[in-house]
């Protein structure tokens, strides 16, 4: 059997992504979303979640963007000297290298955001995090740690170890392909520590290499060649306006054709007739 979760990235960035990953749900092939507790429009994603109680909804685990939860003179190592996030997950990364990122102080954050959304009335399936940044082993295993908590079973490991043909149109989408692989491989530190502590992850990832250049060739390869097993698709559906216009992201114009793709009849059709069942994290196979 093969089975896919098509998670929506950044719900509760901004009003136009919330109603985005909506219409990719209510109308295409969404089943996922994770939310960012610390983004302006975290309500709005909230009122939405709780009108569409078959959206699976986890946490988009943010120590990378904006500001954080926690008081700032709690978490001094993850923010800069206006108390912000670092802004990138290299230059987090570079702290922790130095030795000057306490784990410490990831997990009061993470532990902010979590109650945050559990506060709020949502049951969180998972976790995943902005940028990635829980690829980082010490990251990741902070998350393991605190997850068990709060009743959450599941961790996204974004380990694209394999990804359709014809990608490499652009050097941007080979830099990006090398940078998936890279990444894959840091994962495969954290692989271990997942496994003994029984939290859940699927068996593959797609979405890192292809990120802001689908195209329909690639999303049908994607769905034909999709391995047996639980698979997730990571997207970044949006409808760009002022308040997108505002966030610094590179993803504007791709944000809405993911979501004439993931709505798209044909594509819809693609999965049924691929025999592709199509779930959220809460799925027990």
């Amino acid at each position: 059997m093969r089975f896919l979760i098509v998670n929506a990235d950044d719900f509760g960035l901004t009003a136009g992504i919330n109603r985005a990953v909506i219409d990719g749900h209510t109308r295409g092939i969404i089943t996922s979303a994770t939310i960012m507790a610390n983004m302006p429009a975290f309500d709005h994603a909230v009122i939405l979640a709780k009108k569409n109680p078959s959206l699976g909804i986890g946490l988009h685990f943010n120590v990378t963007q904006g500001r954080p939860l926690a008081e700032v003179s709690r978490v001094r190592s993850l923010t800069n000297n206006l108390g912000e996030f670092l802004g990138t997950s290299t230059a987090l990364a570079r702290r922790l290298f130095l030795g000057r990122l306490r784990v410490e102080e990831v997990v009061i954050e993470l532990r902010a955001q979590i109650e945050k959304a559990l506060d709020a009335g949502l049951c969180l399936t998972h976790i995943d995090s902005h940028k990635h940044a829980h690829a980082l082993p010490q990251v990741c295993a902070a998350i393991i740690e605190t997850i068990k908590d709060y009743g959450i079973g599941a961790v996204r490991s974004p380990r694209e170890d394999w990804s359709p043909s014809g990608q490499f149109g652009s050097f941007k989408l080979l830099t990006q392909s090398i940078g998936a692989l890279g990444l894959a491989q840091l994962c495969r530190i954290s692989t271990s520590r997942l496994s003994r502590s029984g939290v859940k992850t699927t068996e593959a990832f797609f979405g890192i290499s292809q990120t802001g250049f689908w195209t329909r060739q690639w999303l049908r390869e994607l769905i034909e060649q999709l391995p047996e097993g639980v698979s997730e698709l990571m997207c970044h559906p949006g409808y760009v306006d002022d308040q997108l216009e505002n966030v610094k992201t590179r993803l504007r114009q791709s944000r809405m054709i993911e979501l004439q793709l993931l709505t798209d009849p044909e594509i819809m059709a693609l999965v049924n007739e691929e025999g592709v069942q199509l779930v959220n994290y809460s799925f027990e196979d």
